[in-house]
């Protein structure tokens, strides 16, 4: 999935590993196969490297802005909101941390070292049901 990631982004980064594990564990948590019957709307803005979590997104969770279940607002804040069509919610953001640590590092490393970091260490997350 990450080799995917990189196709559409054009690199390895951190944004776009945790992107893909933040729509993996949306999937899991809304018990979703993907695609369809999800949406998100992503609080990344358009401003590169955060925007680039909003790339991840859409190759962990298959919402995308043509399908029209993907949308970006500009609040730049590294949280995303999930929905599936029977009302469950859950809202995943990136630790404030681990953001400071993906800007202040070396970008391989910090992609590498976040595909194998617990969801824990990467992510906060609330569900609404």
């Amino acid at each position: 999935m990450i080799e995917r990631g990189i196709h559409l982004h054009g690199h390895l980064g951190p944004f776009l590993v945790a992107g893909i594990r933040m729509g993996l564990l949306a999937l899991d948590l809304l018990e979703s196969p993907g695609y369809f019957g999800i949406d998100a709307e992503s609080e990344t803005g358009t401003v590169t490297p955060l925007s680039c979590l909003t790339d991840g997104v859409q190759i962990g969770s298959g919402c995308t802005t043509g399908k029209g279940n993907l949308r970006v607002t500009e609040a730049r804040r590294p949280r995303v909101h999930f929905s599936v069509k029977d009302g469950r919610k859950v809202t995943i953001a990136l630790r404030s941390d681990v953001m400071q640590e993906f800007r202040e590092g070396e970008i391989n490393e910090e992609s590498e070292r976040t595909k194998r970091r617990p969801l824990e260490e990467l992510f906060t997350w609330e569900a609404l049901q």
